[in-house]
């Protein structure tokens, strides 16, 4: 099936005839211009619909939102039929899988609607506000036979995906701590999230990914800075069965950091986010510790482990919403399980905040 000409705005009416005409896809159809919708079209959810535009692999079909003129822009924007109420866009249009990105109180019953409808779905980070709830979607999309995808975006940062492969060939040595820093000014936006579960929860779930384990010993402080009436700093400190961990997020410093920095036995590593650029400064102590006298005197330990090898790691850059979502789209054709089991554990260590 191809995909639908840009220059006519789809309708309504176009819609319904699309539902009860077209035949069910075949997941393993590499062929197929998958059917796309976006449930909440704000800040996260604009970017949503932009990247699912700009697939190759992806029609957007329909956009739904609270705002009836949010949902009009976009779909102007995009060529694509606008709603304001998601259920009569599930009701009229013929979608294959959804991003939802409404606000996190919201997240359960809105998903559970459109895995109900056997609609594949990529919800927005976190889970649910509770992990009881995202327990129960979990088992309600595997319940319902359709994929359910967390958007835990930062995973697809190929800069993450980078240091994930250079950990996994050793090429810092055995990781001996790692330090993530996510501060900026407060979003506007956010409603109804805590420092924690908007925007620590990125990090603690890249420090679970990056050591493939999950931590023994969580102990964290959340202050009230700015904001009166919810907490806009945070620190962890995780104790994991190999390593330790710090995690700092706030909504207080006037500049945007996202960085993480790895100390390992062969060297040292800083990743930015943003940039998606890696350093890694690596150790000469394997290099001259087996030398004749080693070390005479402090000049000469300056000169051999005070100025370490500077490696600038190559990061084919690409943007980590369109990895997400392609990432999404394959497994719905390819029948691939989609685990959120990491969910679920970043969600109950951000809570313990």
């Amino acid at each position: 099936m191809r995909r639908s000409p840009r220059s006519s705005r789809p309708s309504a009416a176009r819609c319904k005839a699309e539902l009860h005409t077209r035949q069910p896809q075949t997941r393993r159809d590499q062929e197929y211009i998958m059917k796309y919708a976006i449930i909440g079209v704000g800040n996260m959810g604009k970017n949503h619909a932009r990247a699912a535009h700009e697939l190759g692999t992806t029609e957007l079909v329909a956009v739904a939102d609270a705002s009836e003129q949010t949902a009009a822009n976009i779909a102007k924007l995009y060529q694509c039929q606008a709603y304001n109420d998601y259920i009569k866009m599930l009701d009229e249009c013929d979608i294959d899988a959804v991003s939802i990105c409404v606000p996190t109180t919201l997240h359960t019953p809105v998903a559970m609607e459109c895995l109900r409808r056997g609609k594949h779905v990529l919800l927005e980070k976190p889970i649910a506000p509770t992990v009881e709830e995202g327990l129960q979607l979990q088992a309600y999309a595997r319940e319902q036979g359709v994929q359910l995808m967390i958007g835990h975006i930062e995973r697809f940062n190929p800069a993450v995906v980078k240091v994930k492969e250079l950990l996994r060939n050793n090429e810092i040595g055995r990781v001996v701590s790692i330090m993530a820093r996510r501060v900026g000014i407060f979003p506007p936006q956010i409603r109804d999230a805590n420092i924690a579960v908007d925007l620590a929860i990125h990090d603690l779930d890249i420090v679970n990914y990056l050591l493939d384990e999950f931590p023994t010993d969580i102990t964290s402080d959340k202050r009230r800075n700015h904001i009166e009436l919810r907490e806009d700093s945070v620190e962890f400190f995780l104790r994991y069965p190999s390593a330790s961990a710090y995690v700092q997020a706030n909504w207080i410093t006037p500049v945007k950091i996202r960085k993480l920095n790895i100390t390992g036995t062969d060297g040292y590593l800083e990743m930015d986010y943003i940039n998606q650029r890696i350093q890694f400064y690596k150790s000469n102590y394997e290099k001259y510790r087996d030398e004749p006298g080693h070390i005479s005197g402090y000049s000469d330990y300056v000169l051999k482990y005070m100025e370490p090898d500077l490696v600038e790691i190559q990061v084919a850059k690409r943007e980590p919403l369109k990895e997400q979502i392609s990432y999404f789209t394959r497994a719905i054709r390819n029948g691939d399980e989609i685990d959120n089991s990491f969910a679920i554990q970043a969600l109950r260590i951000a809570l313990q905040s």
